[in-house]
């Protein structure tokens, strides 16, 4: 049962079954407000240390530790961080590290591993999301449900905020320490609280709180001003519309612009001791960066470009909802009401549509696109699709007759399999939401060639393989997403950016990441490594490769790239005669490298014949050591291995050669070796590497 309210009894009923019935609409809304609380808390609260969003440990986490040694110290200037102005996500980050903090000092926590911390940062930020999908809620149902002749009200509102509750793109940004969400919530708040006191004609409050949210979308991220209008259009629309004098219509909107900027005030203590500063700050932000090309560059539709053009934001629209909301969207103008008991629905409606036309138009001005931009528009998608579903069912149910027991039934269970359908699709998602593309449309593979994607995601995983590897704290890691992937390394495990184009010689590890990719080749010294190595490890998600981990090989003297069969390849050798004339004979490493799972094992042997192809010395040996075979090499992986040769120590100085090759040890048949024999080489007896040894 999906209506928290029951039908009102007859006269002939008891009138004991008054109390009964309001214990039962009390019970299915505590229900409700539970079950819309568990899709909001579980997917924006659930495995929040996984991954690290790059803006976050290079933006957000430092300027939240600022804005809180500003607020503490009494230097309420230097709260101005960022031109965003980003202020609410500063508060929220300093309450994770208030609440870190206090744990450690209570002695709670002893010590505070980085996933821990991470989690700490981000749970209050996911708290107040999850919050605002249940006040989001109880606004839906006051504006659809309460009082109100909209058929199927309550199962609109509940669905709407399961659409929105459940949307993987919005949980993603509900889920970090940034901007972009925090304005997705509190401008929703402020449309929803706005249309219930313009279109419902609610209580003042809700004028009040509606102002409110909006200043603190705008404190925010600036984009959140266009609510602005959109609260003066509903104004407008009052007075036309409804008759309200157009006197109260003023003073209503001067009471909401004086909240407004109240808010704004109390919650911006830069704007206490420095406004113009603060001020200017934001304009910056809106003029100058805002007008400026993205630094890292763009990406779309397969073209590598700074300035991506109008088409940015409806693509982006259209890939980044999910497919029940997509088909809800364009169910709507065919299931379109005209009853009058739909009418304030129908301006609630067009009023979000509004806020979404204007959000994309004044979006698409600027050159700085990146889809996650389109964020705060998705609520109100979410609750235009879910007005569409629900009244495609009521079309259904009347089509079918409504007094037939499974005709009346068809709202209830609709509602109910689309809101599992929504939950079950933002946990194929999650954790990674930011990936989250309409698969109606091509799903993450088709984003891959559509947008610049990527933001850290996969980054956890891969340090958590390379944490695993036994020389991870001999070497280094060399990306250029450091900042995102130290975090996750073991103590010990270094990363570091090449200078100069670059490895050094301490890097034994390569990670390239999705974002360097999509624009072809990427820039040195990756691009070598990218174009002729295969990964040791890849990192994958709904069809795209979000990193990819390479084994730099330790330098060797001499390069030879010789494949033995269609799987292994010896890369390179190096011999070392020092220890010759004392005994001690020759050492020759090999570096091997398979380029397919070896199927079965192959022994090395190693002949040094003299200048007539008489045998001076031999050894047959696992390739790699007796601990590495060859059927447990992992493609992509380098594996090095010296060999001493039992050479005489007083073998006579000549141009010896070395005939390297890898045999079956059943059948004794050579694998055979595309490098041909110089023609000056002795005859090694066929698929052979030979290469000149020159003994002094």
């Amino acid at each position: 049962m999906l209506s928290p309210s029951a039908a009102a009894p007859s006269s002939a009923a008891p009138t004991t079954s008054a109390p009964a019935a309001r214990g039962v609409r009390l019970a299915v809304r505590l229900l409700l407000l539970v079950g819309v609380l568990l899709l909001a808390g579980v997917p924006r609260l659930l495995t929040l240390h996984l991954f690290l969003d790059s803006d976050e440990i290079n933006f957000w986490m430092p300027r939240s530790m600022r804005f809180l040694d500003a607020m503490q110290s009494g230097n309420f200037a230097e709260t101005a961080q960022s031109t965003h102005p980003g202020v609410t996500t500063m508060w929220l980050g300093s309450a994770g590290i208030l609440l870190r903090d206090s744990l450690v000092a209570a002695g709670v926590l002893a010590d505070v591993p980085f996933p821990l911390s991470l989690t700490l940062s981000r749970l209050p930020i996911a708290l107040v999301h999850t919050c605002g999908v249940l006040l989001g809620y109880l606004l839906l149902h006051r504006l659809f449900a309460t009082r109100s002749p909209e058929p199927g009200g309550v199962a609109l509102a509940l669905l709407a905020a399961a659409f929105w509750a459940t949307d993987p793109f919005v949980v993603a940004y509900a889920r970090i320490l940034h901007v972009d969400g925090l304005t997705t919530t509190f401008a929703t708040l402020s449309l929803l609280a706005g249309g219930i006191f313009w279109v419902r004609g609610g209580h003042p409050a809700y004028l009040l709180l509606s102002a409110g949210a909006g200043a603190l979308a705008t404190l925010s991220k600036s984009p959140g001003v266009a609510v602005i209008p959109i609260i003066g259009l509903a104004g407008i629309a009052a007075w036309h519309y409804d008759g309200m004098p157009l006197r109260r219509v003023l003073l209503a909107l001067g009471a909401w612009a004086a909240t407004f900027a109240l808010t704004l005030w109390l919650c911006y203590p830069a704007l206490w001791v420095d406004p113009a500063r603060a001020w200017q700050q934001m304009r910056v932000g809106v003029e100058i960066e805002g007008a400026s090309p993205h630094v890292i560059g763009n990406f779309f539709l397969g073209q590598a470009t700074d300035t991506p053009d109008a088409r940015y934001y409806p693509v982006a629209l259209l890939m980044r909802t999910t497919p029940l909301t997509l088909i809800g969207l364009l169910l709507l103008p065919f299931v379109w009401r005209r009853d009058a008991d739909s009418a304030s629905t129908r301006r609630m409606l067009a009023l979000l549509a509004a806020y979404i036309l204007v959000f994309v138009l004044a979006m698409s001005l600027f050159p700085k696109k990146l889809n996650r931009y389109s964020v705060p528009v998705f609520p109100a998608l979410d609750i235009l699709a879910a007005t569409g579903w629900v009244w495609a069912l009521l079309r259904l149910r009347d089509l079918r007759g409504g007094a037939v027991p499974l005709a009346a039934r068809v709202l209830p269970f609709g509602v109910a399999a689309l809101i599992s359908l929504a939950a079950l699709n933002m946990l194929w998602w999650h954790p990674y939401g930011v990936i989250a593309y309409n698969q109606i449309v091509g799903g993450a593979p088709r984003a891959e060639r559509t947008f610049l994607i990527g933001d850290g995601e996969g980054l956890g995983e891969a340090a958590r393989w390379l944490n695993g590897q036994p020389d991870i704290t001999g070497v280094r890691v060399s990306s250029t997403m450091i900042n995102s992937l130290q975090p996750f390394l073991m103590r010990g495990a270094q990363s570091s950016t090449p200078r100069n184009g670059q490895f050094a010689v301490q890097d034994g590890y390569a990670l390239i990441y999705v974002r360097h990719t999509q624009r072809g080749i990427p820039a040195a010294p990756f691009g070598a490594v990218y174009a002729n190595q295969t990964p040791v490890y890849t990192v994958q998600a709904h069809g795209v490769t979000l990193a990819s981990v390479y084994q730099l090989a330790p330098p060797i003297a001499d390069l030879h790239n010789a494949t033995f069969g269609d799987a292994l390849t010896l890369r390179g050798t190096q011999t070392d005669l020092e220890g010759l004339r004392g005994g001690h004979g020759i050492t020759l490493t090999v570096q091997w490298q398979a380029q397919q799972p070896p199927m079965q094992e192959y022994l090395m042997f190693v002949h040094v014949l003299d200048p007539q192809g008489q045998k001076v010395a031999q050894i047959d040996v696992s390739p790699a050591g007796t601990a590495q075979p060859p059927t447990s090499w992992q493609v992509g992986r380098t594996l090095t291995w010296a060999h001493p040769l039992p050479v005489p120590a007083d073998l006579p100085p000549d141009t010896y050669w070395l005939a390297i090759g890898l045999y079956n040890p059943v059948t004794f048949a050579r694998l055979s070796v595309a490098t041909p024999a110089p023609p000056i080489a002795p005859d090694a007896g066929g698929n052979a590497l030979l290469l000149p040894l020159v003994v002094r």
